[in-house]
């Protein structure tokens, strides 16, 4: 006798991810203007963020410090996270940056070069999305725990009409602070995502070499849930 394999149709257990959410924290973000480190709009923006987490129902740390610069400015750090049953062994992490650019150095115009970005993709857009995730987890928990990461620090990188050569990194800040001082102490995830530049019209999304070469498995599961959901034509294999 011949049986035929009868495959079980895929139900999706998440809840429902509200777009319009998602774009109205991008839009309130963006309102503040440019989230430059050691500006008012980075501070206002801040404390908005916290305050979001702390409104859906996340456990809040903030992770502040002072780093010295590429030119010598001392920046104020300023990590944000919100975490959901922090009881779980099992942990999930989310990240994305909030801060933004504080030069547009790669515009074309010469004029446009200083000036800072408003970061309504590169910055806000993750930033959204978590957010509006971590409003869905207040609504339905997670059987697992998530930890929700802003990083700050991560695009005051040197710009390139400043030709000086200074040795150092001076990229990504924030997470290279958290990763050498994680908000508890010998964390660990199963796995951890990282948002970024993903609010573009139509935008699609490539498999990050660095991902796939350490986390081949969790990338196949993200983009074979993503063509379970119907959603295939955006993650591109």
């Amino acid at each position: 006798m011949v049986r035929q394999e009868v495959v079980e149709p895929y139900i999706q257990v998440a809840p429902e991810f509200n777009a319009d959410s998602a774009y109205r924290y991008i839009e309130t973000q963006v309102g503040f203007g440019p989230r430059v480190p050691n500006s008012d709009a980075h501070r206002a923006c801040g404390d908005y963020l916290a305050a979001k987490l702390a409104e859906f129902d996340a456990s809040v740390v903030e992770q502040k410090a002072d780093i010295r610069h590429y030119d010598g400015t001392i920046l104020h750090m300023r990590n944000i996270i919100g975490s959901y049953r922090p009881e779980k062994a099992k942990r999930v992490l989310l990240f994305a940056h909030w801060d933004t650019r504080p030069w547009a150095d790669r515009e074309a115009d010469p004029d446009k070069q200083k000036q800072p970005i408003l970061g309504a993709d590169d910055g806000a857009s993750g930033v959204g999305v978590l957010l509006e995730i971590a409003r869905q987890l207040q609504q339905k928990p997670a059987d697992v725990g998530v930890d929700i990461v802003f990083f700050d620090l991560e695009d005051s990188g040197q710009p390139v009409f400043d030709a000086r050569i200074v040795p150092g990194e001076w990229w990504c800040l924030g997470s290279d602070y958290w990763a050498k001082n994680p908000h508890v102490p010998d964390y660990k995830a199963a796995y951890g995502i990282l948002l970024d530049m993903v609010g573009a019209p139509d935008a699609t999304f490539m498999k990050e070499g660095y991902s796939v070469k350490y986390a081949a498995n969790v990338v196949e599961k993200i983009w074979r849930t993503a063509a379970n959901l119907g959603y295939g034509q955006f993650f591109i294999s």
